[in-house]
C-alpha cells in the first residue's frame, strides 16, 4: 500500500524542499501547524523511509573536481558477475552514483575525478577487469548539472526558484577546515552546527559563519531531501538527448528548469549534449512529457534515448575525505 500525503503534508514538503535547514518552527509558521505537529509528520516521513535522509547540493567543480558520466550495456554477462561489477563500482571512492536501468544501456555511473588523466587510470583499471563484459561503454563529461526542486510531490504546475547549477572550470578555492565542514554537511544537510564544531574545534557560531560563506562563494547551492519517490508510486527516468541545432539551448533549459517533472538536467560533451531526470506517477505521463519536448524542439532534437532506473546502488555528495587533500 503506497503513502499517502495530506495537504499539510504536501506544504512541509514544499518547505523541506525549498530549504531543508529550516528549524521545524520555521516550517511551522509557513504551514500553519504547531511545531510538534511538523516533527511528528516529518518523523513519520523518515519512518515511512519517504525521506532517506537530507543532503547538500554543491558546486563541485569549485573543490577541483569534473564529473563524468560512464553508460555501459552489458554482454551475455550473468547476474553473478552483473552484482561483483556494481559492488567494485560502490567501492570506488571516485564514484559517486550507481543505478540499473532498462533501455540501451544497463548501468549508469558518475564518477568524479581532478583531470582527464585520473578519469583515464580510472577507466583503464575497469576495462582491464570487464571489458570483456561490456557491450556499449559510453562516457560523457558533464560541464553544467542543474539541480530543481520536486515541485510535482506538492501540487506546483511549475519549479519557480532559482537555479542551483554546478559549472566552470575545476578550482579548489576552499580550506581544510571548510572541507571538514562539507564532509559532515554534505549527506546531511540538516545536521546541528553545534554537533560540526565538536567535530572541527570551532564554535557554533563560526561554523554558521563559514556555512554561509560557502552560500555566498555559491560552493553550497542548497539543501534537500532526499526522497524515496516509490513510497509515492512515482518512477525514474534519464533521458539523453543528441542535438542538431544549438541556438535554442536557452529555450530548452528553461523549459527543463520549469516543468514540474523534471528534477534535474545536464549539459554533456560526449555522445549527447543534453541529458534529464524525471520522475512520473507511469510510462504513460513520461511518454506525454517526452512528446511535448520532443514537438517543442523538433528543429532542435536529432534523436534521444531514455532509461527506466529501476535500483539506486549508491547515491553520494562527497568524496572521500582522503581524496580531498
Amino acid at each position: 500500500m503506497q503513502f499517502k500525503l495530506d495537504k499539510k503534508d504536501k506544504k512541509i514538503i514544499e518547505q523541506l524542499d525549498l530549504n531543508a535547514r529550516q528549524s521545524n518552527a520555521q516550517i511551522a509558521r509557513k504551514v500553519g501547524l504547531s511545531k510538534d505537529a511538523v516533527g511528528y509528520r516529518i518523523k513519520k516521513f523518515e519512518e515511512k523511509k519517504l525521506i532517506k535522509g537530507y543532503f547538500s547540493v554543491l558546486n563541485i567543480s569549485k573543490l577541483g573536481y569534473v564529473s563524468y558520466k560512464l553508460m555501459i550495456t552489458f554482454r551475455n554477462t550473468k547476474y553473478e558477475i552483473e552484482q561483483r561489477i556494481i559492488k567494485d563500482l560502490i567501492k570506488n571512492r571516485n564514484v559517486g552514483w550507481v543505478v540499473n536501468c532498462d533501455g540501451i544501456y544497463n548501468l549508469m555511473v558518475i564518477i568524479w575525478v581532478k583531470s582527464t588523466l585520473d578519469f583515464d587510470r580510472f577507466f583503464r583499471l575497469f576495462l582491464e577487469k570487464y571489458s570483456k563484459y561490456l557491450q556499449e561503454r559510453d562516457i560523457s563529461i558533464v560541464t553544467e548539472q542543474h539541480t530543481c526542486r520536486k515541485a510535482y510531490l506538492y501540487d506546483k504546475n511549475r519549479d519557480t526558484s532559482r537555479d542551483n547549477y554546478t559549472s566552470g572550470e575545476p578550482k579548489e578555492i576552499v580550506d581544510k577546515t571548510d572541507l571538514k565542514i562539507l564532509k559532515m554537511i554534505a549527506n546531511n544537510s540538516r545536521i546541528a552546527f553545534y554537533k560540526i564544531a565538536l567535530e572541527v574545534g570551532l564554535t557554533a557560531e563560526a561554523i554558521a559563519h563559514r556555512v554561509k560563506k560557502l552560500q555566498r562563494e555559491n560552493i553550497i547551492l542548497a539543501f534537500k531531501p532526499l526522497f524515496d519517490i516509490t513510497i509515492l508510486g512515482y518512477q525514474s527516468y534519464n533521458v539523453s538527448f543528441k542535438l542538431n541545432n544549438f541556438n535554442e539551448i536557452d529555450k530548452i533549459f528553461n523549459f527543463f528548469k520549469n516543468h514540474s517533472n523534471i528534477i534535474s538536467f545536464q549539459r554533456y560533451l560526449g555522445k549527447y549534449d543534453l541529458g534529464i531526470d524525471i520522475n512520473v506517477k507511469n510510462t504513460k505521463e513520461f511518454r506525454q512529457i517526452l512528446k511535448e519536448i520532443k514537438e517543442l524542439f523538433i528543429n532542435s532534437i536529432e534523436s534521444y534515448h531514455s532509461m527506466l532506473i529501476y535500483k539506486e546502488h549508491k547515491l553520494s555528495y562527497f568524496l572521500d575525505a582522503s581524496l580531498l587533500k
